[in-house]
């Protein structure tokens, strides 16, 4: 079983930072600008250490690296910011990964195929850049991620390069995911591993593709509801009268996780678990947020522990995610961070975890 956590590269300076948010900007700023916005609310959370990172010094990207590899986190999945017409953003991290070989650390792309908001500052509605496809961005598109796909740390599944779409959905995305696909076949390839999010790609005709299924949280787990007194929190906030961010105590966050699990198993497709690192986007979205109550650390490991229950009769998924690494500003991640006054580290306890699961129960 291999176990890959999402990592947001937003943290380094970049022109279209310093256009949109001021110059520097990165998601430090959104991290340390937080404000606690009612009783007991745990923000700002700041890194153990105060390891406010670089990400232009390349040696913090390979010491990042190494420090997930040493607790069991097999690769990054680099969130991908390709939005056609020749236009990307946030590419330097995995384009330092590529060129240092002396990171062993796997890697794929998980692209975040949506228009560009102003969502690092809570504006959803917004718009940057307009997400756009065509096959002249397909072709762009390709000979960028030729060089990515053909490199031996870049994760491969049942042979095939892995590559996640996030809105497989979105008009003009599924037939550029085919001119991918084909430009690959093109070059002599068997073609791509495509990971979809699961409740994205219903009713979508999808033939001929290699794919499987994914958890997309917290967005996936909030379909099946967090219990009454979240709707109760919901129909306040509708009305104006609730002014602070709605809270998910973790019991009701798992609960729903664990009806995720249990109902997506596919005959045909793999499904490949999503695990969170914790919850609170409050640092963006300041009293329009949420949040899930406790420690990142005590959410991961109740997550490992339903997985573990779930699958005990039948075999594990081959592939867990874990969202994610470091995105700081919504509070998902598994770098250490001080809480109420300790340190806590959730990527250390992974080893732990995955010392739970029978290696033999990946051949069940």
């Amino acid at each position: 079983m291999k176990i890959y956590a999402y990592f947001l590269p937003q943290f380094y300076p970049t022109p279209e930072n310093d256009k949109f948010w001021g110059k520097g900007f990165t998601d430090w700023d959104s991290t340390r600008n937080a404000k606690p916005l009612f009783p007991f609310h745990d923000q700002p959370i700041a890194p153990g250490d105060a390891d406010y990172y670089d990400l232009r010094d390349a040696e913090n990207l390979k010491r990042l690296c190494l420090q997930a590899s040493q607790y069991g986190i097999d690769g990054f999945g680099y969130w991908h910011y390709w939005f056609g017409n020749g236009f990307q953003t946030l590419e330097k991290i995995q384009e330092a990964h590529l060129r240092d070989k002396g990171i062993a650390h796997e890697y794929f792309f998980a692209w975040a195929n949506q228009d560009w908001t102003k969502s690092w500052q809570g504006d959803d509605k917004t718009i940057i850049f307009k997400q756009t496809y065509s096959r002249e961005s397909a072709a762009n598109h390709y000979k960028y991620l030729k060089e990515f796909i053909c490199d031996k740390r870049y994760v491969k599944y049942k042979g095939k390069p892995l590559f996640q779409v996030i809105s497989p959905q979105a008009v003009g995305a599924l037939p550029y995911i085919y001119e991918l696909e084909n430009l690959l076949k093109r070059d002599g390839q068997s073609g791509f591993h495509w990971v979809f999010p699961r409740e994205k790609i219903i009713n979508l005709p999808i033939k001929d593709l290699e794919y499987s299924l994914v958890g997309y949280p917290p967005g996936t787990e909030m379909r099946h509801g967090f219990g009454m007194g979240t709707r109760i929190q919901s129909k306040l906030k509708r009305e104006r009268i609730l002014k602070t961010p709605m809270i998910i105590p973790q019991k009701s966050y798992l609960k729903a996780f664990r009806k995720e699990i249990e109902i997506s198993e596919h005959p045909e497709l793999d499904y490949f678990p999503c695990l969170l690192s914790g919850w609170d986007n409050t640092p963006r979205y300041k009293k329009n947020g949420f949040l899930i109550t406790g420690e990142k650390s005590d959410l991961l490991e109740n997550q490992f522990n339903i997985i573990r229950e779930l699958y005990k009769d039948r075999k594990l998924p081959e592939i867990l995610f874990i969202k994610a690494w470091n995105e700081w500003a919504e509070g998902n991640i598994l770098e250490p961070y001080l809480y109420r006054g300790k340190l806590d580290f959730p990527a250390s306890r992974i080893p732990f975890f995955r010392a739970g699961f029978n290696e033999t129960d990946s051949e069940k």
